[in-house]
């Protein structure tokens, strides 16, 4: 899950710097005046006509002076090449080629500028090429390479989140028939043998079986987690009796699940309420009930970390929750604004932004936490060890609290800049930061998320590395980013201290996720001489134990 957050970054990154360079080159970067383009048509006449007024040109005497002073020539800048006969010295007296000149037009600015009204913003020609430039031509290429990536990042990221269980869901339904005659029964048959030999620890038995495991047609997600896991404990030659008793019910999960499938081919429809959905999600699922089984039995008691465990699989299905729970947030918020709105009359600006976005986000949030929780805790499988299942509830369903209220704060900082308004390409980079935050503050406590889920469902305990890049600093991260945004927008007034909380918010996003992108490399790669002899220790200690282990089974023999 963790992996997917990143890639999520990775995405973000991408995706800014093409639509940031395709609204640069194709805004910002052309010579603009107050982001009106240099020829763009009735727009960039009505500047020039300003500027003209504005300079004070209105008569032959007065543009001939000015031309002469800048070392232009009437035939470059006029219609026809002369000054004679023009009787409104306007941008229509202009030629084409005149109108484009930028000599011209840095001249016609620096006059205009010499006459401003007292307060009034001088002119500026901003940009550095024309719009049919040859440069511009060279350039717009690598619009193109650039959304090639970002495509190519979209579409499996899209399926991952999204559709990675519709997706196994449908390659269920479409191998059904031929599970249901024969590939049920040979990977039953493999794993009642895989289950034999981890009891029996037979370590060799099990290698050729893990090797054989590819073969096998009929591969639900629960038993990929075994096998993942058996791979682990392979690699370090641990010990694999501790999978007997999963295995067994690993086993039992598929025989449950080819009974329910051969009564249904037999009765010609299923006995259970959207029979196709469960058992196309049991079967590709990793927050599914026989996913949970299987961990159960893999903990040795039931205690706090199993609780953890139950949770960070029960969490997958939270997404599907938020979906059910769109359309009652949306009427809910939409009456508990209203009556905000009447309540509270003088709520202004990015107060009022805020006040609609925590609106719907908090009550769509709470809306999900409380359907998600009354499916747990009224669960049959989970009646004795509730009070296990209560710590990790409250933190996963606060997380996802703050989360929510992070996104609606981020929205506050969007909606600032008008995108539809005239000029607005100006403020292309007030816009990306603005989104920018809200990914980058939202990722940090989705990251915290994803360590708790990755950290539970794969081993007992939180590592103390993992403790603290994936929760401690990203919670610090998180809380500086959020407090200076809220005093970046709700702050003292003034440029420069506005300035200085957006500084530090974003250099505390864009570092944070810059350490978290070298620090996993630097961590493994990195070893001192006294880690590389602890790391041998530590080997050769767990190597003496197993000989042990096979020599006292052995002799048991």
């Amino acid at each position: 899950m963790r992996k997917t957050v990143r890639l999520v970054i990775l995405l973000l990154v991408v995706a800014v710097i093409y639509f940031g360079y395709s609204a640069w080159i194709d805004s910002v970067a052309i010579y603009n005046i107050g982001a009106v383009q240099l020829g763009s048509g009735t727009n960039w006449n009505k500047t020039l006509d300003d500027l003209i007024m504005v300079a004070g040109l209105k008569d032959t005497a007065a543009w001939q002076k000015f031309l002469d002073a800048n070392n232009l020539l009437v035939s470059e800048i006029f219609n026809g090449g002369t000054m004679e006969g023009v009787n409104t010295f306007n941008s229509s007296a202009l030629s084409l080629a005149g109108s484009t000149n930028v000599a011209f037009i840095n001249a016609l600015i620096a006059e205009a500028n010499k006459n401003l009204a007292e307060g009034q913003a001088p002119y500026v020609l901003n940009g550095f090429m024309a719009a049919n430039s040859l440069l511009k031509t060279l350039l717009d290429p690598f619009k193109m390479i650039l959304v090639g990536g970002v495509f190519a990042m979209f579409v499996p990221l899209t399926k991952q989140l999204l559709f990675g269980t519709v997706i196994g869901m449908k390659s269920y339904m479409k191998n059904r028939q031929s599970n249901v005659l024969y590939n049920y029964q040979t990977t039953i048959a493999f794993t009642e043998g895989l289950q034999v030999k981890l009891a029996e620890g037979n370590f060799d038995a099990v290698k050729a079986d893990y090797a054989a495991y590819s073969g096998l047609a009929f591969k639900p997600e629960f038993l990929n987690i075994m096998m993942d896991e058996i791979c682990s404990v392979l690699i370090r030659e641990g010990d694999l009796t501790v999978f007997a008793e999963s295995a067994k019910v690993v086993t039992e999960s598929i025989k449950e699940m080819y009974e329910k499938e051969r009564r249904r081919s037999i009765n010609g429809r299923g006995d259970e309420l959207f029979f196709d959905l469960k058992r196309g999600y049991e079967y590709c699922a990793t927050g599914s009930k026989y996913s949970i089984a299987y961990h159960k039995a893999l903990q040795d008691k039931a205690d706090n970390n199993l609780g953890w465990k139950i949770y960070s699989l029960e969490i997958f299905k939270f997404n599907f929750f938020l979906v059910a729970m769109f359309i009652p947030a949306i009427i809910i918020s939409a009456f508990v604004g209203g009556l905000i709105n009447g309540l509270v009359s003088n709520l202004t600006g990015d107060v009022r932004t805020l006040a609609v976005a925590a609106t719907f986000f908090v009550s769509w949030v709470i809306l999900t936490i409380i359907a998600h929780s009354l499916m747990i805790f009224r669960n049959e499988q989970y009646k004795n060890i509730k009070n296990i299942l209560v710590k990790p509830a409250i933190i996963f369903y606060s997380l996802y609290v703050l989360t929510f209220i992070t996104i609606s704060a981020g929205i506050v900082g969007v909606s600032k800049v008008n995108i539809v308004a005239p000029g607005s390409s100006a403020q292309i980079w007030v816009w990306f930061s603005a989104v920018a935050y809200l990914v980058l503050s939202t990722s940090l406590i989705f990251y915290v998320i994803a360590t708790l889920v990755d950290s539970y469902k794969q081993h007992k305990t939180l590592s103390k590395k993992l403790l603290v890049d994936g929760i401690i600093l990203p919670m610090i991260a998180w809380t500086i980013a959020t407090v200076s945004n809220f005093m970046a927008l709700y702050g003292p007034d003034g440029n420069s201290l506005q300035s200085i909380f957006a500084a530090i918010n974003g250099v505390t996003l864009v570092g944070f996720w810059i350490y978290l992108s070298i620090s996993s490399f630097l961590i493994n790669n990195l070893i001192s001489p006294n880690m590389a002899r602890e790391l041998r220790k530590a080997v050769e200690a767990d190597a003496l134990k197993n000989a042990k282990a096979k020599k006292s089974t052995k002799a048991a023999k």
